[in-house]
């Protein structure tokens, strides 16, 4: 059964890939205008993504999010980082560009649906780079749109949030956007509460290849996942990289370790 479920989903996913690719690249071709552009590809990934959580069976409770979402102000968005669909949960709630690392850029099919969902990829281990990158993410945050980062830098196992390293919360300061901290927990897998037994279903880290996960992931039933809005934090032109992201890590730490 789980062999048909797996074929069956594989195929549609297919279909929904093919389709998103096709419609991202006729419009990256028309439309020249970057802002536009970026537009357009945020809202093309934030309608498929809809349609791929509903595919991989993930039901997304929403915590404090209506006061966020649907407003004229756009956000520096901060998330806790465990699997790859955190991305589709994301997009699927608010249409964003992701910073992504270069590294992800050349890996098929996440570095093509980050490219086509308007990512912004920077070399976060190439310091020479480092002014150019956030001058690329302030550049994103003063046409209006969100954006997207992960602090932690890289995926976790869910024991808890790792340390951030964060310098591109500095663009956020630079450009005088608040910063959204979210919380990002999976609560269940078929009905059974996450656990250390069945997590790694889930949760995408370590040395595991893509495929090796999309194919256990596309066997499960149902996903619950609960994403939370925290206080925005109202950024001030004094404040430090470090401070701002002290503020967000205690946040979302706390809120992710609070039972």
């Amino acid at each position: 059964m789980n062999l048909i479920r797996q074929s069956i989903k594989i195929l549609i996913f297919f279909i929904i890939l093919v389709t998103f690719l096709l419609i991202s690249s006729i419009t990256d071709l028309l439309v020249r205008d970057r802002r536009k552009k970026l537009l357009s590809f945020s809202r093309i990934a934030s309608f498929y993504g809809k349609i791929s959580l509903m595919l991989f069976g993930v039901k997304i409770k929403l915590k404090n999010l209506d006061r966020y979402k649907g407003t004229n102000e756009n956000y520096m968005i901060a998330s806790n980082h465990l699997s790859y669909i955190d991305i589709f949960v994301i997009y699927s709630v608010m249409p964003s560009v992701f910073v992504a690392n270069s590294e992800l850029e050349e890996e098929f099919p996440l570095g093509t649906v980050t490219k086509y969902g308007g990512g912004v990829f920077v070399e976060r281990r190439n310091r020479s780079k480092l002014l150019d990158d956030m001058g690329n993410i302030s550049s994103v945050l003063k046409m209006g749109l969100n954006i997207v980062i992960f602090p932690e830098g890289t995926t976790s196992n869910g024991d808890g949030v790792a340390p951030f390293k964060a310098p591109f919360l500095k663009s956020a300061i630079n450009s005088c956007i608040d910063v959204l901290p979210l919380c990002i927990k999976y609560k269940k897998i078929n009905g059974q509460d996450i656990n250390k037994d069945n997590r790694d279903l889930i949760f995408y880290y370590g040395g595991i290849t893509f495929f090796e996960h999309f194919f256990k992931l596309l066997t499960l039933k149902e996903i619950e996942v609960e994403l939370q809005a925290l206080e925005k934090i109202e950024v001030d032109s004094k404040m430090t990289r470090k401070e701002l992201s002290k503020i967000a890590y205690d946040k979302i730490s706390s809120a992710y370790l609070k039972v």
